[in-house]
């Protein structure tokens, strides 16, 4: 067994989900990390002065800003002189974040650390590439940031919905097993919304004179019918489609690293144990099985089996994705995402890493019949992270 971290998690906090173009397309990318900070330190007994680091996650750049998670500290409640790093790996950015503040920590360089990642889909810009000198005359072609930026694999030179479906190719695996594994999505998500599962974690957001304080992009009358008549996203005889691919989207999430000693002789109590993480990597065209790698190295490097962990929160990518680990692992379906997952939510792509580590936190603090979970995703470029939690002793 590898030696396990001295980490805990002694907060969480995220905002709403909110569609492309939906109840959050007035909310800039940073003004949603800056209320996923100050929602964080409102639930935490902890002080902005007591936190030595911050770390987190953003993808589209383009655009943004110098720096983006610093400006999202500067705006928040957290003094000026926090030390602030952000952090872009895609997918991976916000969970890559919480990483490395685990590492911070143990270091001894950290007591209290904050990581997350944020996103706005709904604000990333067109761009004109090699334009810098101009155009005498022709065409000029508009770029968009988000897919450039997040969705696009660039050594391939192809979307990442294509290569999911060389997977699916690979593995065999049908359009119906996958608009099967979304509507599920969907309505574990509207469960979970229903049953008050997300109250204590959701920062409410102000915009437009409303308050947005509800998961945005479940769809509780979706049907298997209503799934098989939507178009393929990438290819003419495909299966991938809008309806079992994970939504485009906007939101924030971060939590509140300590280490441990340090938050016994503070008197704060953990939510959940962070006890490990690892990465994986492949080809670039496999970057959907290194999801499974990551899974089954994490396991083995702490003696574990797919029956000793409770729930997998892990980054419905694709349902594709979702069900080939399922079936390579053996991970039992009502385990998958027992919330639902991205296909139902949205998967902002450098905000998915908190705001999922933050929403495990609290299953962990509330369900007592969950005692261990992973928390993951695929990463653009053949990646793959995964963390470990465990509830407190």
């Amino acid at each position: 067994m590898t030696d396990p971290t001295n980490v805990v998690v002694l907060g969480g906090a995220r905002t709403p989900h909110g569609t492309l173009l939906g109840s959050l397309a007035d909310v800039e990318a940073v003004e949603l990390g800056r209320a996923a900070l100050d929602g964080l330190l409102e639930r935490t007994d902890v002080s902005g002065g007591d936190v030595d680091w911050v770390a987190l996650g953003n993808a589209i750049q383009a655009g943004i800003g110098q720096v983006p998670a610093r400006q999202a500290v500067v705006e928040s409640s957290l003094p000026n002189e926090t030390q602030v790093t952000t952090v872009n790996e895609a997918s991976g950015s916000g969970l890559r974040a919480i990483a490395l503040a685990v590492d911070r920590i143990d270091a001894g360089r950290a007591d209290l650390a904050v990581a997350g990642g944020f996103e706005s889909m709904t604000n990333a810009p067109w761009i004109l590439p090699d334009y810098r000198t101009g155009r005498r005359h022709g065409d000029v072609t508009l770029k968009d940031s988000m897919i450039m930026d997040s969705l696009w694999d660039v050594n391939l030179d192809v979307h990442m919905g294509e290569i999911t479906e060389g997977l699916v190719d690979r593995e065999g695996i049908s359009r119906e097993a996958q608009d099967e594994y979304a509507l599920e999505s969907h309505q574990r998500a509207t469960d979970a919304i229903d049953s008050g599962a997300f109250d204590d974690e959701i920062v409410p957001i102000e915009t437009g004179g409303e308050t947005v304080n509800t998961d945005e992009g479940p769809r509780p009358d979706s049907t298997l019918s209503d799934l098989a008549d939507l178009a393929t996203s990438f290819r003419e005889n495909g299966t991938i489609t809008p309806g079992n691919a994970s939504k485009l989207s906007d939101g924030a999430g971060a939590v509140l690293l300590a280490d441990a000693d340090a938050a016994a002789d503070r008197g704060l109590e953990p939510m959940a144990e962070l006890v490990d993480y690892d990465l994986a990597y492949r080809d670039p065209d496999r970057f959907n099985e290194a999801v499974g790698d990551v899974v089954a190295g994490l396991l083995e490097r702490n003696d574990l089996a797919v029956d000793d962990v409770d729930a997998f929160w892990i980054n419905e990518a694709f349902a594709a994705q979702s069900v080939y680990v399922m079936d390579r692992l053996d991970i039992p379906r009502e385990k998958m995402n027992p919330s639902g997952g991205a296909v139902a939510f949205g998967h902002p792509i450098g905000a998915s890493g908190g705001m999922l580590t933050a929403s495990l936190a609290y299953q962990l603090r509330d369900d007592p019949d969950v005692e261990r979970g992973l928390v993951g995703m695929s990463v653009g470029g053949g990646g793959a992270i995964m963390a470990l939690l465990e509830a407190p002793e």
